[in-house]
């Protein structure tokens, strides 16, 4: 069985510091805690799948000649995954620094490029060579949002993986790379950008767009689903919403406690990809990737044991 999975995108060093409650402007706050750890939509990704040990992952990603990007593809080599980077001599690698409020369990990021490009078309070619061995391809819609639709159509044309694609921003390209990919995985800011209010409004405005399917998160909303062919699988669990023949919505699971919310976007598409390629059902996926992100929201960082199928579920 082929259970190889591509994620091709951005990695990046997080820096995170937790304060009490979020600074206001123009004062000095004390931090209770620093955390170093891979960071990124590719970093964290691939981060949560390696913990899976039923499929093959590699990464394909941009670093710098730094120190750091050495311990990534130590780090990630010691938990199975093959990383097959780019580097950019004298470029150090992409840095976030979040600044955690305890209070609220906010997030806020700033992010510094450190003069790092964003991969390319030909990069990839040459770090990957094989496309044809995967099974699925995961993408991220980059600030070069018209080379990301260049790589999505290859990746469709050189392959026959399934290919997902996180959009987190509106880039260039938009509305064409959703009629290329299989799975867009839109966020709730992207929509709200939009101007739509919830998953079902997002889903029915942006599906016509779409060629096959098309995923909305929307956080405490949970998650929904676009199917292009309909006759979704039946489910009897009750957080999932069957509200046509195309359409599924999947209830955010309740935390009583939320720890650490970075990443738990990454954690869901994780989830979903792992579900994918095991071949489960439109809802069992929808599911697990929503049980899998409220999993990740109790625990700090990106690696955390997975639970069993039959809690996921």
């Amino acid at each position: 069985m082929n259970n190889n999975i591509l994620v091709i995108g951005n990695i990046c060093k997080d820096v995170i510091y937790s304060t009490s409650s979020y600074p206001v402007e123009d004062c000095k706050v004390k931090a209770f805690s620093k955390v170093i750890r891979i960071g990124g939509n590719a970093g964290n990704v691939t981060s949560v799948l390696s913990r899976f040990k039923d499929c093959s992952v590699e990464c394909c990603v941009k670093l710098g000649s730094c120190q750091f990007s050495t311990s990534i593809i130590s780090d990630f080599e010691k938990h199975g995954v093959k990383v097959s980077p780019t580097v950019q001599p004298e470029c150090s690698i992409p840095e976030s620094v979040v600044i955690h409020s305890e209070e609220t369990s906010s997030r806020t990021c700033l992010h510094y490029r450190g003069g790092c490009d964003d991969l390319t078309v030909d990069e990839v070619i040459h770090a990957v060579h094989d496309l044809g061995k995967f099974k699925w391809i995961h993408l991220e819609h980059r600030r070069n949002g018209l080379e990301v639709l260049r790589l999505a159509k290859l990746a469709k044309s050189a392959s026959n993986a399934t290919v997902s694609l996180e959009i987190e921003k509106i880039r260039d390209g938009f509305e064409e790379i959703l009629s290329v990919v299989d799975f867009p995985i839109i966020s709730k800011e992207v929509c709200k950008e939009l101007g739509y209010t919830s998953i079902s409004d997002s889903l029915a405005g942006l599906s016509k767009f779409a060629r096959h399917a098309l995923i909305v998160t929307w956080a405490e909303q949970g998650a929904g689903i676009w199917y292009a062919t309909g006759h979704v699988d039946p489910s009897s669990h009750p957080k999932i919403h069957k509200l046509d023949d195309n359409t599924i919505l999947c209830e955010a699971f309740q935390v009583d406690e939320i720890v650490d919310s970075i990443g738990a976007g990454d954690t869901f598409t994780a989830g979903f990809i792992h579900a994918s390629v095991q071949g489960w059902s439109l809802p069992e996926r929808l599911l697990s990737a929503c049980n899998l992100a409220s999993h990740k929201l109790k625990h700090h960082g990106m690696i955390f044991d997975i639970p069993p199928r039959h809690i996921m579920q």
